[in-house]
């Protein structure tokens, strides 16, 4: 269970995630553990590269993991760089033919196998975006290293993100679950951290039994639910029971809103969450399309319970990637999340169902289709 003297902070937006991180990364004192989905060389990855690397030589134990997915040629040096301070680098599978990375692998097999190993779980990513320092201060949420996530008037995309920073907070089963992913753990370890994270609060996906843990209780909040469900989330593509379950808690009297991007990073994830836009707004879910910056915060709440993280409402997250959300222990950052949700929505053009036949009806058609033949990738 979390301290009660943890104190929470939610970021809207990747500028002061940003600030805060390296500000807390040149400040920490003894360790640095971060697992991220995509690192890239840009103006923010060397200023954080940076800033690890000025850990690394004052003697902070650093450990870096970045998935196969979000590493290219680009971060060799970097890595390089930083295991040469004494900094611990490691490349949670990379795609089998970036042969270079491979020095950096998790993987211990070698050769052939270690390809065969790399291509048969290249639909298995990491896809958490995890800060641990001095082991008791926590950022988890959905931005990356990437100098997109930025406002335009930071030079970035102007992302829609939501992260949270948790300080004095025991982070034990947390480093053990990173330790496990970092050493390649046995049965008996993940058993016991399994186990562990039942009654904590952070939420994570690195067993069958938790990944059907977490989605067994997602299902039961959401047939609970009395008063209000409001998701926010970029990749949206629910399978039948969580698709029913929302239906059913809308046809209760609940109130169901869901947030999606107007624009995506992946270009077609638009056209396939149209797919269910029918199904949603016959039964009166309400659906808006966030239309001020790229869409791709993954938050929800639940009546008086709220969640931020990197999970998306599709199979990635349901089936294949590692995740991790963070249930908000605190009221006040609940009800912050729920204003930051009304602040969306003022930002949002919500959808109707009689417009939809004259609303580029082709998309959702096409939505459907790229549903229908890669529903396992998405």
């Amino acid at each position: 269970m979390p301290d009660k003297q943890a104190i929470e902070y939610i970021y809207h937006q990747a500028d002061d995630y940003f600030s805060s991180i390296i500000t807390a990364i040149n400040q920490a004192r003894s360790h640095i553990d971060m697992e991220v989905y995509i690192f890239d060389i840009d103006s923010v990855g060397k200023r954080i590269a940076k800033a690890l690397l000025r850990a690394a030589l004052r003697d902070v134990k650093v450990r870096l993991v970045v998935d196969g997915m979000g590493a290219n040629s680009d971060f060799i040096p970097i890595a390089q760089q930083l295991k040469t301070a004494g900094a611990l680098v490691r490349i949670h599978r990379p795609l089998p033919w970036h042969f270079k990375l491979w020095a950096f692998s998790l993987a211990s097999t070698k050769g052939l196998q270690k390809f065969w190993y790399l291509l048969n779980y290249i639909n298995q990513r990491n896809h958490r975006k995890l800060l641990i320092i001095d082991q008791n201060k926590v950022w988890i949420g959905s931005i990356n290293v990437s100098q997109k996530h930025y406002s335009i008037a930071q030079g970035g995309e102007n992302w829609r993100d939501t992260a949270v920073f948790i300080n004095n907070i025991r982070t034990n089963t947390l480093l053990s679950v990173y330790k496990l992913n970092w050493l390649n753990k046995k049965r008996k370890e993940k058993k016991r951290l399994t186990k562990e994270l039942s009654s904590a609060p952070f939420l994570l996906n690195f067993t069958h039994q938790l990944r059907q843990l977490q989605r067994n209780k997602l299902l039961s909040r959401i047939t609970s639910a009395k008063s209000h469900i409001w998701i926010t989330n970029a990749y949206f593509t629910p399978d039948s029971k969580l698709l029913n379950a929302l239906i059913l808690a809308s046809s209760r009297g609940v109130d169901v809103r869901i947030v999606l991007p107007h624009k995506s990073d992946v270009f077609f994830m638009p056209w396939v969450a149209s797919f269910f836009y029918e199904q949603l707004l016959s039964k009166r879910i309400r659906v808006y399309e966030y239309k001020k910056g790229i869409l791709h915060a993954k938050t929800l709440i639940i009546d008086r319970w709220a969640s931020i993280g990197s999970s998306n409402f599709n199979q990635r997250s349901l089936r294949h990637d590692l995740e991790i959300d963070y249930v908000l222990q605190s009221n006040n950052s609940i009800d912050q999340l729920a204003d930051h949700f009304q602040t969306d929505l003022k930002h949002s053009e919500e959808l109707h169902h009689a417009e939809l036949k004259t609303k580029k009806p082709w998309q959702r058609y096409l939505g459907g289709l790229i549903l229908i033949l890669f529903s396992y990738w998405l």
